[in-house]
């Protein structure tokens, strides 16, 4: 699993398609709102442009987990996505 961190639509931070492969958060804006900085997990490094292809400036780090925090707390739609059934 990567951790990337990346400058993406500063007007629309979503991924373009639908479900991405993990969770994700705009974490802010430039100083001067020309981008959002977003942190999502992904599956693979090339998955960052094809699920965000405005992507640039793209910082990844190879983890062994999802980790949520208080900043990064687990969205509702993943609950709902990875719930037992």
């Amino acid at each position: 699993m990567i951790r990337a961190r990346f400058k993406a639509n500063p007007d629309d931070y979503r991924p373009v398609k639908w479900p991405p492969p993990g969770p994700y958060w705009c974490t802010g804006y430039a100083g001067d709102e020309s981008h959002s900085i977003v942190v999502a997990y992904v599956a693979a490094e090339d998955q960052v442009r094809e699920f965000w292809p405005e992507a640039k400036d793209i910082d990844c780090e190879i983890v062994d987990k999802i980790v949520f925090t208080s900043r990064f707390p687990e969205p509702t739609w993943w609950k709902k996505q990875n719930a037992p059934h």
